[in-house]
């Protein structure tokens, strides 16, 4: 590949990985994770995780960790194993697995499944199997759409990405988590008006020329940013669930 096409595929991934749903996520998920660590070593499972973006950009933070990121979509899988091999990432790892049937590895500290639950017809098993795959005491992080969800700006899509139902109302998705076997810490309200108006401009222009977007950039950028400190509006799109298998008795 000559130099300008490896400049475009990182910009490209680059502006994959900022976009503003996948920014949120990213920083939920390192907030919650490091929460969990303490300060030291973590055995991860990214569960549905597509790419491996989110996994990769993880493992690069945080080089005592060691990441499990698995998808049923052999393709997404593999671009993730290169962009792990090309960055020499030895703390991270990518399987092929169906979240319905039993997982490849059990026994990990903390697992987290943000906005794929939604895309599972059998989403009962896939809980299941993911509390199956925590160690006693291990945590899990969901992040799912609330069920009366709506778009904030005119004429953007009311469908979340690949979803077989709309979402869950929060009685509902602590009732499910409870059912698998776990114990519900938190249910914290995610991805308020001005991140969505954010990603609902960015669906808009992700096939617009790689200079428009880039000078989209920084403004979806900030969005989440100041979303992060709570300066927003409107009812949340999601909610992050976060639950604890219970620690054998002893």
């Amino acid at each position: 590949m000559s130099f300008l096409g490896k400049l475009r595929a990182i910009l490209e991934e680059r502006l994959a990985l900022m976009a503003p749903s996948r920014r949120l996520r990213l920083a939920l998920a390192d907030e919650v994770l490091s929460g969990e660590a303490g300060g030291g070593p973590l055995r991860v499972l990214d569960a549905g995780c597509g790419d491996g973006l989110l996994t990769l950009s993880l493992a690069r933070r945080h080089g005592d960790w060691a990441l499990l990121g698995v998808d049923q979509r052999a393709d997404l899988l593999g671009g993730a194993r290169e962009r792990a091999a090309g960055r020499a990432l030895g703390n991270v790892g990518f399987q092929a697995a169906d979240l319905t049937q039993p997982l490849p590895e059990p026994g990990f500290d903390a697992v987290v499944a943000l906005e794929c639950l939604h895309e599972i017809p059998d989403d009962k098993a896939a809980l299941r199997n993911l509390a199956g795959a925590l160690a006693p005491g291990g945590l899990l992080a969901l992040q799912v759409p609330e069920k009366d969800w709506s778009p904030v700006l005119p004429g953007s899509t009311g469908i979340w990405r690949e979803e077989v139902r709309h979402g869950y109302g929060r009685e509902e998705i602590a009732a499910n988590v409870e059912a698998a076997g776990l114990e519900p810490l938190e249910l914290r309200p995610t991805y308020r008006s001005l991140a969505a108006a954010a990603q609902e401009i960015r669906d808009r222009i992700k096939g617009a020329p790689l200079p428009v977007r880039l000078l989209a950039f920084p403004f979806l950028a900030a969005a989440v940013r100041i979303e992060r400190l709570g300066l927003t509006w409107g009812r949340p799109s999601a909610v992050l669930v976060l639950a604890r298998r219970p620690a054998q008795s002893t």
